[in-house]
């Protein structure tokens, strides 16, 4: 795994920098909860997830072990092909310079309606470089790099996005799961990613915890790792 620079330490003028100022324009109401997300930001640092060497991995024949299992074929309820997911495979190839200001910017003023439809544009709002922004979630799907326009045009997608996994499977285990990729116990305290038995699957799961749950120093596996609704989908569509 290549690394960027892992943590990066605050300017101590951060909050005079003109994004992070919110205008006298917006209520006092909206103003009050924007300064107050910011100042819970400020007390955090700002993980910059590792990238991925694909070249490497090319190189070394990982890349096309791995890659078969970065695509997710949605069917209907009779097995007939619907739509094709490649978004786990772009998600895993973002490699984006991050910039401070814009990201505590975001995370102080971005807000979620989910009563609202995948088409909505008011569902998600935000403030990105100063101004007010508001997007559907197809479109920050698209806009992020995940999907494509010609794909989000799709009639299947909708359907496809409604079916995805969003929480635990009540039927879930975690000692069932873990022992079906490395045939043990599951114990949080001294589970590892290299106690995975497959090359391809422990690969994959350095993917999924580094590139979404920035466990970057540690080949720990906590159970957060293994009941996450994203490890959980991208397993069990392997």
């Amino acid at each position: 795994m290549a690394r960027r620079t892992q943590r990066t330490n605050p300017p101590e003028d951060v909050t005079d920098h003109r994004f992070l100022q919110f205008p006298q324009t917006l209520s006092d109401a909206t103003r009050a909860r924007y300064s107050t997300n910011l100042s819970l930001l400020l007390t955090k640092e700002i993980d910059i997830a590792p990238s991925f060497d694909w070249e490497l991995a090319t190189r070394t024949g990982l890349a096309a072990l791995i890659q078969e299992f970065l695509q997710y074929t949605h069917s209907d309820a009779s097995g007939v092909e619907l739509f094709v997911c490649q978004g786990w495979a772009r998600l895993f190839r973002i490699q984006e310079p991050v910039y401070r200001e814009f990201l505590l910017e975001f995370y102080a003023t971005v807000s979620y309606d989910p009563r609202k439809s995948l088409n909505d544009r008011t569902a998600f709002a935000f403030r990105l470089g100063g101004v007010s922004r508001e997007c559907s979630v197809i479109e920050l799907a698209t806009r992020v790099g995940i999907y494509t326009a010609d794909e989000t045009r799709s009639v299947h997608f909708p359907t496809f996005l409604a079916d995805c996994l969003t929480e635990r499977p009540e039927d879930y285990n975690e000692n069932t799961f873990w022992a079906e990729i490395m045939g043990g116990i599951y114990t949080p305290s001294t589970a590892r990613g290299g106690m995975i038995r497959s090359t391809t699957y422990r690969m994959l799961h350095r993917l999924i915890s580094m590139s979404l749950t920035h466990h970057k120093n540690s080949e720990r596996v906590p159970s957060t790792d293994l009941s996450s609704s994203s490890s959980f989908q991208f397993f069990n569509n392997i």
